[in-house]
């Protein structure tokens, strides 16, 4: 397995090469640190998962996230030294799957990396699911509302799907974080609610009035069923 880590603070690229090296064979962990040579790197050996530390020097990191999703899905991990709700949602915006905050705790950044790339092999996701006007071709991270298509992320595939599946009923959020990060997930309540309201602006549902996803408070979302 290949991994590019953009990260320009040596202590940091010490700690997650000794934990990546130790518990995943064969990997070939490759550090750069700045944005345009990530860039080359990128382009020359297309990695794995995508480790992007926000303070790499020299590029726009939000922009390198934009271009790198512009011809490729691989799965990409942000890390911010400021865990800043803006930088958040930004990151997941133009395409992060995961945001983590320093400073860097190794085993939990290689449990979210090994979550995210089982997802990323597309293990039961042939599915193709129904919600009233909602049609989700798992898949291919698709989601038919009406005529319209929309395009999904990894992430934002796996929490809309699961809310269709359970269709009028609650999702609370450890469930939710539970399908997104599997065992290792830790407290990720503000994380999730980025998350649904992406999907809801992407189905063009109203974030502040939802009558599609709607919020059950201290517990989780719930698809509204749809009348049969």
């Amino acid at each position: 397995m290949n991994i590019l880590l953009l990260e320009p603070v040596k202590s940091d690229i010490e700690a997650i090469g000794s934990i990546f090296n130790m518990c995943v064979p064969g990997v070939i962990l490759v550090n750069v640190a700045t944005g345009n040579a990530g860039l080359v790197s990128f382009e020359q050996q297309p990695p794995d998962l995508v480790i992007l530390d926000l303070a790499i020097p020299d590029v726009d990191s939000f922009e390198m996230i934009k271009a790198i999703r512009l011809y490729s899905s691989v799965p990409l991990i942000v890390i911010d030294i400021d865990h800043d709700e803006s930088s958040l949602i930004r990151s997941i915006e133009f395409g992060a799957d995961d945001y983590i905050s320093k400073p860097i705790h190794p085993l939990e950044l290689l449990a979210r990396a090994k979550s995210i790339l089982r997802r990323s092999r597309g293990v039961n996701q042939d599915q193709y699911i129904v919600a009233g006007l909602l049609r989700l071709d798992a898949s291919l991270h698709r989601v038919h509302v009406g005529d319209k298509e929309v395009r999904l992320t990894r992430t934002e595939n796996i929490i809309l799907r699961h809310l269709m599946e359970n269709a009028g009923n609650i999702v609370t959020y450890s469930n939710l974080a539970h399908k997104i990060w599997g065992d290792d997930w830790t407290e990720s309540s503000a994380t999730i609610r980025v998350y649904i309201d992406r999907i809801r602006k992407k189905l063009g549902n109203d974030s502040k009035s939802p009558s599609m996803i709607v919020t059950e408070t201290g517990l989780g979302y719930r698809l509204v069923k749809p009348i049969s």
